[in-house]
């Protein structure tokens, strides 16, 4: 059994799918796949649900998951440095925790445990009958091997809705843009502002000029968990189409997927897009922060950048 502790909204989750289904493909064939959705099912009432079914993925098990005694007590032991750290030295704690966890992997991973938020390490299979998964894996270097299989299986279960067939269209046949503009909880919770809130107005006005430099006859489509406040706040170009804003992510993804050259937030509904785009020519551009304390190559804590994204200031 590969078991995985599921977190986040459904950019993380094809994050963590994405892991263990390598994982999988390399290691254990024959082995199932059981998602234990607990910690998004306790914050339904912030927006959090269980989206991979919505897409033709392989079939998995939804439950506990259950850890034998030597992983419940690493796990346990992790669990106490990491809030150990998070009260000692909260600016540093994520450098720290990366520490800790790089240099425990190879202790945690012969039991059977796997953790790691950021960066990337490569994992060894086990001998023993369930591996746990915990962290978020936010590096391509986790699920590359199996991209041709990504694609198919991030495909939505159900056809264009009718309403954005005009859209689809228009995303086809142009030189479309996606433009992923994320705000929701970045921007009001005050601790996510302040950590997260990278892409500013400005920070999309540069990426449009820069792109219709590289794109002369680029349309721009924009997307956003806020519509509105992206037509009244944001400069687009004449011309620009907007996605309405209130339709399934799953539908929202396949639009983004869809268009041919990416803008894209410090965020992981953005990266997905971009990473499923069928245009091998795609021109990706990206904020040099991923987060206000976190950059590019920046002692290996962050993975998500690709090498053919352009970066520009943030």
């Amino acid at each position: 059994m590969i078991s995985k502790h599921m977190i986040g909204r459904l950019g993380n989750q094809m994050f963590q799918y994405a892991t263990i289904r390598a994982f999988q493909e390399k290691y254990r064939k024959n082995d199932e796949i059981l998602l234990d959705f607990s910690e998004v099912y306790q914050r339904a009432n912030e927006g959090y649900s269980e989206e991979l079914r919505n897409f033709n993925v392989k079939s998995f098990k939804i439950g506990k998951m259950k850890l034998s005694f030597p992983q419940k007590m690493a796990n346990l032991k992790l669990n106490m440095i990491k809030f150990y750290y998070l009260k000692k030295d909260p600016k540093n704690y994520a450098k720290k925790m990366y520490e800790v966890e790089k240099k425990l992997q190879p202790k945690m991973n012969k039991k059977g445990l796997y953790s790691f938020r950021l960066g990337y390490y490569d994992f060894k299979d086990c001998n023993c009958e369930n591996c746990c998964f915990f962290g978020t894996f936010e590096s391509a270097k986790y699920f590359d091997d199996i991209k041709d299989i990504l694609m198919e299986e991030f495909t939505p279960k159900y056809g264009i809705l009718e309403h954005n067939k005009e859209l689809y269209k228009e995303i086809e046949k142009t030189e479309s843009v996606c433009v992923t503009i994320r705000r929701g909880d970045f921007v009001s919770v005050p601790e996510n502002r302040k950590n997260l809130y990278v892409c500013t107005p400005e920070y999309f006005e540069n990426a449009i000029k820069l792109m219709q430099k590289k794109v002369p006859k680029a349309k721009f489509f924009v997307f956003s968990d806020d519509v509105e406040w992206c037509k009244n706040n944001m400069n687009f170009p004449k011309g620009t189409m907007y996605e309405s804003g209130t339709d399934p992510v799953w539908e929202k993804l396949r639009l983004m997927y869809s268009c041919k050259h990416y803008i894209i937030s410090n965020s992981t509904f953005s990266y997905w897009a971009q990473y499923l785009s069928r245009n091998d020519k795609k021109i990706v551009i990206a904020p040099k922060r991923w987060g206000n304390n976190l950059y590019k190559n920046d002692d290996e804590l962050i993975d998500i950048y690709q090498d053919d994204w352009t970066l520009i200031d943030n």
